[in-house]
């Protein structure tokens, strides 16, 4: 069974009545094993494949002698060594001293390569919703400069200079930049909770973020929404943009929320969307308008039971920005994003005259805080129909 394996757990866990043993697989460490016998014997092992593909079992430690923090940092460093060697037989054989990979294993401290691979990939993925992002960052930013160095030699200052060189000579946005300051920093966080050898603190704490003015919005008119969906209409890259970005105006879902949608989440007898687990958290019901069921039986059905799947992947849209770039660009609107749909939606909602908690919930936002950046909207709505009294005074 999975259990997140603490010192404390070691300490308490018995056997149950009747088995001879038990073994308990981590849930941080991918083939990290407790095993608990009858006879009060407790021991870790590692379970994985080498890169020959076959698989490999070892002794990590007795837990009565090896605490859970050395465990845990031998169990990374010779699972990275057994997958990494072409060679089982020597993987197996603890005394052959060709294996220069196993033999160094407790020498240093892990690589962040192997760190990202082993627990925080893992971790991201049990925990983050939306950890696609998560990857990209650590593919395209961080593991090109850091994958091979120990993370105990990753120094605050090449991480500030790794945080300016983005900016300034790459040219990159200043909130791209941050996500990797950010990203880096729960790794390292990850890191000390998990008690990994030789990360005892977090080299990016102090590290300032750039300034970014995310109460910014564009709110796109009625007459740019008709240039960008004929664009969108007239585009070959991908088939299902055109039912991807209407989905997004008539709902003011999240992107994610809209590729991830199954068919069987709409109940078209009570005309309602239920989106299973949103960024909050919580499931979240849609009604389903009349344009937006009309939208539904126009999308072309398959066997996926997913509205929307790539034909290269048979699996659900993790990306549609080239499509929409090329949409939008075409349109003249290449400072509209994605996100700016569901600004408008909200936007001509408060405009009608829908309060900000009616906005709050078909946003899907958790507290008020965030719907608050519509209130100017609603007042600026209210100053117009007051204004209207002005033609009883002239």
């Amino acid at each position: 069974m999975k259990q997140h394996i603490t010192q404390a757990f070691v300490k308490r866990v018995e056997c149950e009545r009747g088995k001879s043993k038990q073994e308990y697989y981590d849930s941080e460490i991918t083939g990290f094993i407790l095993e608990v016998r009858s006879s009060g014997a407790k021991t870790y092992y590692l379970r994985t494949k080498g890169a020959d593909g076959k698989r490999v079992a070892k002794k990590v430690g007795d837990a009565k002698v090896m605490d859970i923090k050395s465990a845990r940092v031998k169990a990374i460093k010779l699972k990275r060594a057994i997958e990494e060697s072409t060679d089982t037989m020597v993987i197996l054989d603890g005394k052959n001293k060709k294996n220069t990979t196993l033999n160094n294993a407790d020498d240093s401290c892990i690589t962040l390569g192997a760190f990202y691979e082993d627990c925080y990939l893992p971790h991201v993925k049990k925990h983050i919703k939306s950890y696609e992002t998560n990857i990209s960052i650590f593919k395209n930013h961080l593991l090109p400069v850091y994958k091979n160095t120990p993370m105990d030699e990753i120094s605050k200052a090449s991480i500030m200079k790794l945080h300016s060189d983005m900016v300034v000579k790459k040219k990159l946005a200043p909130a791209t930049a941050n996500k990797v300051l950010i990203f880096l920093s729960s790794a390292f966080n990850i890191a000390i909770d998990l008690e990994i050898d030789g990360v005892s603190e977090n080299p990016t704490k102090g590290i300032k973020e750039y300034k970014l003015n995310n109460a910014k919005e564009r709110y796109i008119t009625k007459a740019e929404a008709s240039r960008l969906l004929e664009a969108i209409n007239d585009t070959e890259q991908n088939i299902h943009l055109k039912y991807i970005v209407p989905m997004l105006i008539l709902t003011g879902a999240r992107r994610g929320e809209v590729l991830k949608a199954k068919r069987e989440d709409f109940n078209l007898n009570q005309l309602t969307w239920t989106i299973p687990t949103s960024k909050s958290g919580k499931k979240r019901i849609l009604p389903i308008t009349p344009q937006l069921l009309e939208l539904y039986h126009s999308i072309p059905k398959s066997e996926s039971p997913y509205l929307f799947t790539s034909l290269k992947t048979n699996k659900p849209y993790v990306t549609i920005y080239s499509s929409w770039n090329s949409a939008r660009v075409k349109a003249g609107l290449k400072d509209v994003r994605m996100h700016d749909l569901r600004h408008s939606f909200a936007s001509a909602l408060v405009n009608s005259g829908r309060s900000l908690y009616e906005v709050q919930t078909l946003l899907g936002h958790s507290t008020s805080t965030m719907t608050q950046r519509y209130a100017h909207l609603s007042n600026e709505s209210l100053m117009s129909a007051a204004s209207c009294a002005g033609s009883l005074v002239g």
